[in-house]
């Protein structure tokens, strides 16, 4: 058994890889058993979130847990080995978790709008708005990039990491309206304080692509209801989710927007099975993500196999007793 450290993902990770490994286990033929939905235990702000899969590769199958208590949030990954059911690696999940929810973002983006000439404007400067960025900027030619962040020292150094970093015009903006005004892409990831919605349809340009990761559990809210209304095109890694634990989609279903028909989901989008004219024709083009264990181990996979061409990762001194049948228990 083998553990992996948050510093030892970090070194070993990149954007190519990560964005394929994404692309290549949505496209895979996988039983829906093999992701079943998470399930949360929760007394009041304190829950622990558990997201069980079954890798396509038949390889390992495994759980991410997410912790969340007095507002520490911890992340654990477990690998278990198919073919003997040993624990073969524990993994601190944050990086794996941080780089994976951008290269699931970028893998539909790519396929749903351009990949050059993009006007980015970005909601929120935090780690996640950071490596959304950064993560298109590998694989999409970004012409300029417009932030708000409602903390001015935040944007302004957020604008100038890009700028320094990739060489795109990026500019801190003081409003909503100004980072997503004549976009042709959006990022979505600041939630304001009071969970009201941050971003309006008004605000956005016909044709543009939204990227919303900031609203994945009922109490919360990025979009407005009229975003969702107009919205010609939505797809999510998860859409079950999507429907009935979202703040928004459960805020726009209360509202009587009817969009079930117009849901589709990351498979399908990288299996190529959603109809060519409606990606291209779309008003306004909707991707939410919420993340699946699917992405974290799938992602892991990879990981462990650069580990051990690096000899990285600390050897536990422990492990699991197993039970080869329960027959007669």
């Amino acid at each position: 058994m083998i553990f992996l450290s948050a510093k030892e993902s970090q070194s070993l990770l990149d954007w190519p890889s990560a964005i394929d490994s994404i692309a290549s286990a949505y496209a895979a033929d996988l039983p829906a058993s093999a992701t079943p939905r998470r399930s949360i235990a929760q007394i009041g702000d304190t829950w622990l979130r558990a997201m069980p899969a079954i890798t396509p590769s038949g390889r390992f199958m495994g759980t991410k847990q997410i912790v969340r208590t007095r507002g520490k949030v911890t992340y654990l990954i477990t690998l278990f080995d198919q073919r003997d059911a040993s624990l073969a690696y524990v993994i601190d999940g944050l990086e794996i978790t941080r780089i994976r929810t951008a290269a699931t973002t970028v893998a539909a983006v790519r396929l749903l709008g351009p990949v050059s000439g993009i006007r980015l404007g970005v909601l929120g400067s935090g780690l996640e708005a950071q490596t959304h960025v950064a993560a298109l900027a590998s694989i999409c030619a970004i012409d300029e990039l417009r932030v708000f962040s409602p903390t001015p020292v935040n944007r302004l150094a957020f604008a100038r990491r890009f700028h320094e970093q990739f060489g795109f015009a990026a500019k801190p903006v003081d409003t909503p309206e100004a980072a997503v005004r004549g976009a042709t892409h959006i990022i979505a990831a600041a939630r304001s304080r009071d969970e009201s919605p941050i971003l309006r349809a008004a605000m956005i340009a016909p044709g543009a692509l939204v990227a919303s990761i900031g609203s994945t559990v009922p109490s919360q809210r990025e979009l407005d209801i009229d975003v969702i209304e107009r919205a010609t095109l939505i797809v999510a890694d998860e859409p079950d989710e999507l429907i009935n634990e979202t703040g928004d989609m459960i805020a726009a279903a209360r509202a009587g927007v009817i969009f079930a028909d117009r849901i589709f989901s990351l498979r399908q989008l990288l299996r190529k099975e959603i109809p060519e004219e409606l990606r291209q024709r779309a008003a306004l083009t909707l991707f939410k993500s919420l993340g699946s264990a699917l992405q974290d181990l799938v992602f892991a996979e990879r990981l462990v196999d650069a580990a051990a061409q690096a000899g990285i990762g600390t050897p536990l001194p422990a492990s699991l007793i197993e039970k080869s049948s329960l027959r007669g228990k």
